[in-house]
């Protein structure tokens, strides 16, 4: 079965996107609520590997095809649309900073800081609620960059954010550990993440991980396309206890110019749980085309 896809084309191995200005820890609330607020923005937004794009493409035809859900973009459900909003929205005035937050190479990094994170958000006129929502966020942030005066050097980043709805009747806990080095023209990442929802017993989890290297057919136009060398795994539990795993390993060639950005090359998906798995490879024959070597 020969298929052309027609989703996103390659989003660029960006290291880092966000551009922030330059800030300093002289206890200034101002520059401590930007700070605070943009060290999130930078690494809440995932890294794009171009891999993603491929993932997103032939898991949505396997999901179809064998009604599994396999869920490697555990966050794409409109659940934290909440938290998508403009710098202005979060009050962040009793973060604090420390370190050094310098940016020289402006690439959203900062040079080795920590953010103590305590931001509030208040919601009104929502349905089904008549007083205000009041949305806390808190937590410990780090981020170091592997060079300050190289854009593209790589970086380091921790993080333990807790979110706090109706008093604590509701929470979210988001942990993360990010890195991105590049070595002799390849560039080598690794990401975890995991999330916690509770309400009141009741929890339910997601832990996401990625790892692997990426290298450039072309050092000066290293995003155009490359080899890309990955495994990675999506883990889902309701209250402790895991219900599935999706598991991944890819070895493809990358090339933005196609849709989705792989001209050859495989990647296989793994469906486990309750002791029985599911398993499909799916081997790229041309610039966007597929097929499935084991239906």
């Amino acid at each position: 079965m020969m298929k052309k896809l027609t989703i996103f084309a390659m989003l660029a191995l960006l290291l880092a996107a966000c551009g922030t200005t330059q800030q300093n820890s002289d206890g200034n609330s101002a520059s401590n609520q930007a700070t605070a607020v943009e060290a999130l923005e930078v690494t809440e937004q995932p890294v794009q590997s171009g891999g993603a794009d491929v993932e997103y493409a032939v898991e949505t035809d396997l999901e179809e095809e064998l009604g599994i859900p396999f869920s490697f973009i555990p966050m794409d459900n409109g659940f934290f649309d909440v938290f998508a909003s403009p710098v202005s929205d979060w009050d962040c005035s009793e973060s604090t900073v420390s370190g050094d937050p310098s940016d020289a190479d402006d690439d959203g990094i900062a040079k080795n800081a920590t953010y103590n994170i305590k931001c509030t958000k208040k919601f009104t006129n929502l349905p089904m609620f008549r007083d205000a929502v009041i949305v806390e966020r808190t937590g410990t942030l780090t981020m170091k960059d592997a060079d300050d005066n190289d854009p593209t050097s790589g970086y380091t980043s921790t993080g333990d954010i807790t979110y706090s709805y109706m008093n604590g009747t509701f929470t979210t806990e988001h942990k993360f550990n990010r890195s991105w080095t590049k070595q002799n023209g390849t560039y080598a990442y690794n990401h975890t993440n995991s999330w916690t929802w509770s309400a009141g017993d009741t929890s339910y989890g997601v832990e996401h991980a990625h790892a692997g290297s990426y290298t450039p057919d072309d050092a000066n136009d290293p995003f155009a396309a490359g080899q890309l060398s990955e495994t990675a795994s999506v883990k889902h539990y309701v209250d402790g206890a895991l219900e599935h795993t999706v598991s991944e390993t890819a070895n493809l060639h990358l090339n933005k110019a196609c849709t989705p950005p792989a001209d050859s090359g495989t990647i296989t998906f793994t469906w486990s749980a309750g002791g029985s798995s599911v398993s499909r490879t799916i081997e790229f024959t041309g610039c966007g085309e597929y097929k499935i070597q084991n239906p």
